[in-house]
């Protein structure tokens, strides 16, 4: 019973660790500029670290964040600014009393879960794996044509989370970052395990 304790106490403080390095970072990179690379280096020190927060070193976690600031955030407002685009068609296209458009709010809903989706995937992929952008986004397009129930799960997860931080807005500041983050990789373990036997073939 005191050795579950214990596990379930270390697992919510290197959440609240890992969100609130997040938030200062964010912060630090005046929101727009820092949420990308915030996330990055978050998702980084998890890998590094997992449940050792003793291992946790704000310190660290700002200097991979300048390290990777420019990087990191062209390649999220690649995706960030594909989302805005596709969001702001979705609004117009409310605007349009038609039939057919709700095919056309389909496509651009689909659209922007892929969009998501992958800029989550891409993220995970490079925080584990040497490799580059190109190469994470084309693994992260796989991971999410490769099974739907895996997808399914990761956007079941994505909306409850986002619904239970609007009702409690504290998690937000203290644990959903972290946990989120936590969920993604973990529901990206089967994926890791295909790209590790793939790599022990090479």
């Amino acid at each position: 019973m005191g050795r579950a304790a214990d596990r379930i106490f270390t697992r919510i403080f290197v959440f609240l660790i890992m969100t609130v390095y997040f938030w200062i970072l964010t912060v630090a990179g005046l929101i727009v500029l820092g949420i990308g690379p915030a996330f990055r280096t978050m998702s980084e020190m998890y890998m590094d670290n997992e449940w050792d927060y003793k291992k946790y070193s704000f310190k660290t976690a700002w200097s991979r964040f300048k390290t990777d600031f420019w990087q990191a955030n062209w390649h999220t407002w690649i995706f960030l600014g594909t989302g805005i685009v596709l969001a702001y068609n979705l609004y117009l296209s409310t605007t349009v009393n038609q039939a057919w458009m709700l095919f056309v709010q389909f496509i651009i809903v689909a659209a922007l879960i892929f969009d998501f989706s992958l800029a989550m995937f891409t993220t995970m992929i490079r925080s584990r794996y040497d490799v580059t952008f190109k190469d994470a986004v084309k693994l992260a397009v796989v991971q999410f044509f490769s099974s739907f129930m895996q997808l399914l799960v990761f956007i079941v997860v994505t909306i409850t989370m986002i619904v239970i931080s609007l009702k409690w807005p504290g998690l937000i500041i203290f644990l959903s970052p972290g946990i989120y983050m936590f969920a993604t990789d973990v529901l990206s373990h089967q994926w890791y395990a295909k790209i590790d036997k793939m790599l022990e073939a090479v």
